[in-house]
């Protein structure tokens, strides 16, 4: 009986493809972790997510976090587009979360920055787009999106400023005229027709003054929200449960 099952057994291991053990040995990995070394031998940790919907190109939303904080906090928000078929990349901000060594694996924080090391932001980021866009063909370099909370608003903008192939679209959660030495009003002005959605909470007051001042600089739709209650930058995603889908609802029809 024993011999007549292992016989049975091998003749469907012969007569099985083997195209067919390729196909399971090519599952597709719903993120891939990216490693960007900047001129100044920093090391920039992110991490690019797949929808589970088959695409030749995805749209992509691009994630910058708050000040202190890095791309684990987040939340559901990058749950939402990635089930609506758009792929996410979250990146880890010089000197937060992962990124926090440079290339002899010293440790570089944030909390010990000058205006001077903050300014490096934009073209890191710019940087890492543009090593996307050469080394990952499957995402869109035209139909995507950026997500910043106040330093990483301020440096949406910014970023957005010095790309050939702008954004569909800038969400700007507690974004400032200057935050760490990052100044965004005239680059508001060179952004052309980028339709922008700035998002406050009432209770924060200083943020809430300066979301209306830099409306003067947009040169397209500026759609300010203000949400009544939650602190600065992504921490109203939290107090806030409308907020995520509002963002969608927003960004998707600019980059799908």
């Amino acid at each position: 009986m024993i011999k007549r099952i292992l016989a049975i057994i091998l003749v469907l291991v012969l007569i099985t493809p083997m195209s067919s053990f390729a196909a399971a040995k090519k599952k597709k990995v719903s993120y891939v972790n990216l490693t960007y070394e900047t001129d100044d031998n920093f090391v920039i940790k992110s991490k690019l997510y797949y929808p589970n919907q088959k695409a030749a190109v995805y749209p992509v939303v691009v994630f910058l976090h708050s000040i202190g904080y890095s791309s684990e906090y987040w939340g559901n928000i990058t749950q939402d587009f990635l089930k609506s078929g758009i792929a996410v990349l979250v990146i880890d901000l010089r000197g937060h979360g992962q990124s926090v060594y440079d290339s002899d694996f010293r440790i570089r924080s944030w909390r010990y920055y000058s205006n001077k090391q903050f300014a490096k932001y934009p073209k890191d980021i710019s940087d890492i787009l543009k090593y996307l866009a050469s080394n990952y063909k499957d995402i869109s370099t035209t139909k995507y999106a950026i997500i910043g909370a106040d330093i990483g608003a301020n440096t949406a903008v910014l970023v957005s400023e010095k790309m050939v192939n702008k954004p569909k679209a800038l969400v700007l959660m507690s974004p400032t005229s200057n935050f760490k030495g990052l100044y965004i009003p005239i680059s508001m002005t060179n952004l052309g027709k980028i339709p922008i959605m700035t998002i406050v909470s009432n209770k924060d007051i200083y943020s809430k003054k300066e979301a209306t001042t830099l409306k003067k600089f947009a040169q397209a739709e500026y759609n300010l929200k203000v949400y009544p209650v939650g602190g600065m930058g992504m921490l109203m995603l939290k107090s806030n449960p409308s907020m995520s889908k509002d963002i969608l609802d927003w960004v998707l029809p600019k980059i799908k």
